[in-house]
């Protein structure tokens, strides 16, 4: 996860995010001089920033939609959807400016494919013991 300074120049940010690793990144975090969440911007608005000689700050968005790492993964699928985005900052619960990572859609499809998968390999080893003298059709 790439993190972008509020104060970067547009020279650095432009060799940043093109960068191969940066490619496929779609929400930037945006981090002030002592390390704290900003605000985020989209690959899309870096580009108007670049194209239009901006400054990041008048990219940011201020107010970020969320997760909590302790929130179960059906609740941030919620709000994803009741929101249309699918990625966002995931930052600490009594410090919303401590960023500690992203979490994106595709990492919450894998994550409950992953369970779905698990759910089925128990499925297929449970086996049923019946006591000595009963037959399964007692």
């Amino acid at each position: 996860m790439d993190r972008l300074p509020e104060g970067i120049s547009l020279e650095d940010l432009s060799v940043r995010t093109q960068s191969r690793y940066s490619r496929v990144q779609h929400l930037y975090p945006v981090i002030n001089d002592e390390g704290r969440l900003t605000g985020v911007v989209t690959r899309r608005n870096l580009q108007e920033v670049i194209e239009h000689n901006l400054t990041l700050r008048e990219a940011i968005k201020r107010t970020p939609l969320t997760a909590f790492p302790d929130e179960p993964l059906r609740v941030v699928v919620y709000r994803m959807a009741e929101t249309g985005l699918t990625r966002m900052p995931v930052v600490e619960r009594g410090n919303p400016g401590k960023l500690l990572g992203l979490v994106a859609l595709s990492d919450l499809l894998r994550a409950r494919t992953r369970n779905l998968e698990e759910e089925r390999r128990r499925e297929r080893v449970l086996r049923l013991r019946f006591p000595r003298g009963l037959t399964r059709a007692s």
